[in-house]
């Protein structure tokens, strides 16, 4: 079985000035962030994934795969169109996946009862486990406690993306079911892993992803002071990757620091000026100042 345990970061595309997907600069962002955390997510929709066709994204998880070796890689998919889905969960049954990372189906607002047969249907396609992926201002529909709990009875659907925005339905789902329950909020990773949650899937973690995996160690080691000071250290930096639509945000900072150039594919827009004078001056802030983390 599947670990969804500690920090996994869901990948940024890099794309060059022409909008062509940056295979190389892919592959460094890959090899960077991998020892530092325990997985990677690709195509979600911090990866843009809507502005990729299947070609695409097919090429996108192949260059991640190969460079890092070893790393757990879940792959983003999703959508309304069944017989279109399971023609994709088919073309990834050669790739070594950790898992699937999948919403509800976006646009159509299907039933709790509609939802929950969408998921125990791609679970029984899937060769590998599925992450519920719960995040109402995306796909206009919220997963409620019950709904979870019938998908749970499945062993092929084994954790949470919790973007759901109640911490009373994040308790349940960490008290009251098997699943393993990843914080999908990144101001929610502090108490999510407090609570008793099993890590985060936080795309902030693509700058300092080394201090996200102290915070989910100290947590686990009960230094909770050293937890909260790291995450208090970060929280303005989160604050400020989020200012404007994702990934504009995290594109900007990673550009700053020379991993990919600050393009996004339409109809997101990249970082406003404003936003990356900003996260320049933040940067380098935090740069000089990492003796303030205690250690």
């Amino acid at each position: 079985m599947t670990s969804f345990s500690g920090i996994w970061v869901p990948l940024v595309t890099p794309f060059h000035r022409d909008g062509a997907i940056n295979h190389a600069a892919l592959r460094m962002l890959a090899a960077h962030l991998a020892p530092q955390v325990s997985g990677l997510v690709v195509c979600g929709s911090t990866g843009e994934a809507h502005a990729l066709d299947e070609e695409e994204q097919l090429a996108v998880l192949d260059t991640v795969l190969q460079a890092a070796p070893g790393t757990p890689v879940v792959m983003g998919v999703g959508g309304p169109h069944r017989p279109r889905l399971h023609a994709q969960l088919a073309s990834l049954r050669s790739r070594p996946l950790a898992g699937l990372l999948v919403p509800p189906p976006y646009y159509v607002r299907p039933s709790q009862a509609a939802i929950a047969d969408y998921f125990l249907d791609l679970a029984d396609h899937a060769h590998c486990p599925l992450i519920a992926y719960n995040i109402p201002y995306r796909t206009g529909v919220a997963m409620e406690f019950d709904t979870f709990e019938r998908i749970a009875t499945h062993p092929n659907i084994q954790a949470v993306k919790d973007c759901g925005g109640s911490a009373g339905l994040t308790l349940d789902l960490i008290t009251r079911t098997r699943l393993q329950i990843l914080a999908g909020e990144d101001g929610n990773i502090l108490t999510t892993l407090c609570a008793g949650g099993s890590g985060a899937i936080t795309a902030a973690a693509h700058i300092f992803p080394r201090r996200y995996t102290e915070v989910y160690e100290a947590i686990g080691a009960q230094r909770l002071q050293r937890a909260r000071a790291i995450f208090h250290w970060l929280w303005p930096l989160i604050q400020l990757l989020f200012a404007e639509p994702n990934p504009a945000g995290i594109k900007a900072a990673l550009a700053q620091q020379g991993l990919i150039e600050d393009v996004c594919r339409a109809p997101i827009h990249g970082a406003s000026p404003a936003l990356r004078a900003q996260l320049a001056a933040m940067l380098e802030a935090l740069g000089q100042d990492t003796a303030a983390v205690p250690a």
